[in-house]
């Protein structure tokens, strides 16, 4: 290997190394597009814990894991630590992603529910409630952190899930499972979290609902997104047909 200019090495051997001249990087035009998010959120996290995994390079510089961490650790200007592998080339790239074991939901309840985590009883109560309830895991997380933007999924990879409050979260999946009854159709995230924004009108009545539920539901369409399960909801179940002393609802009041 060539020695570059700036270069600070750890190795005898050319097996590991340090450099903060990131002008020696190559990237290989057939790998993944940077994504400028990921690299964001490479760099919140190596702020806190540092650079915990090597980049992997090949005898020409030419990156074969760890494109991402290198902008990261440019943008902080920020040693980049590094680890040889010569003779490695696109065909180990791919190997390398396509062998990568991506943790899911479960990997990080386990890892996050542990007490050797300090914010361990909120996935705890995460673990319960679904196993109560039965719901899938974006319905359980989004009832339980009130998270209406990604439902409380970043905050549950990053270990800092927080669940607003048990008891409405109890409440609110009490009430779906007696729509669920009714129709199975909002068995669906969308559904839930338009059912929830429907809740914050101030002449909402759960009873009310369910009734016209089990009366109109068939009108109820294919809903596309929230809103469209917002104004179903309400147009086309609530409302319709509702009369005296009832009071209707109006979908402007939903924020």
């Amino acid at each position: 290997m060539q020695e570059r200019k700036g270069l600070m090495t750890t190795y005898a051997t050319e097996r590991v190394g340090t450099t903060k001249d990131y002008s020696v990087f190559k990237y290989f035009d057939r790998n993944r597009v940077i994504s400028k998010n990921h690299v964001e959120e490479l760099r919140k996290d190596m702020k806190q814990r540092g650079q915990l995994e090597r980049v992997i390079v090949n005898e020409k510089w030419y990156v074969i894991d760890g494109q991402h961490r290198i902008e990261a650790r440019k943008l902080d200007k920020q040693p980049v630590d590094f680890r040889i592998k010569r003779g490695a080339s696109i065909v180990d790239v791919t190997a390398i992603n396509n062998s990568a074991k991506i943790w899911n939901n479960a990997a990080w309840l386990r890892n996050y529910s542990h007490e050797e985590h300090a914010n361990n009883r909120p996935y705890r109560q995460y673990a319960e409630f679904k196993r109560e309830h039965g719901f899938t895991e974006s319905i359980c997380m989004a009832l339980l952190s009130e998270d209406f933007h990604d439902y409380g999924r970043k905050a549950f990879k990053k270990g800092d899930f927080k669940v607003k409050n048990l008891e409405r979260a109890t409440e609110n999946a009490r009430q779906i499972a007696e729509l669920l009854a009714v129709d199975k159709r909002l068995n669906a995230l969308k559904a839930v979290l338009a059912f929830l924004k429907l809740k914050t009108l101030a002449n909402f009545k759960f009873s009310l609902f369910e009734s016209q539920l089990k009366k109109n539901k068939r009108r109820l369409p294919v809903c596309m997104n929230v809103e469209h399960w917002i104004d179903s909801y309400i147009d086309e179940i609530y409302n319709y047909g509702l009369r005296k002393p009832h009071k209707r609802l109006v979908n402007r009041y939903i924020n």
